[in-house]
């Protein structure tokens, strides 16, 4: 008997989160600015969160790229 179905997958999903995690808390800068990106999502004003929510995505995606394979630039 194997594991129960979808079992692998939410595995390789909590590696796959954690990794991006890590990799964006090993770069200070980055880490810096999604921290001070997610404390600006909860503003009142709609352009500070639209801008919250830009920055927080674009390290996030720049993290997964890095861990899917290192393609695309760098943390930063």
């Amino acid at each position: 008997m194997g594991p129960p179905p979808g079992a692998v997958v939410r595995i390789r999903m909590f590696c796959r989160r954690w990794a991006v995690a890590v990799e964006i808390e090993r770069h200070p800068r980055p880490a810096r600015r999604l921290h001070a990106a997610e404390q600006a999502i909860d503003s009142p004003d709609p352009a500070v969160r639209a801008r919250a929510i830009r920055e927080a995505g674009g390290i996030v995606r720049a993290a997964h790229r890095q861990v899917g394979g290192g393609r695309g630039a760098p943390l930063r």
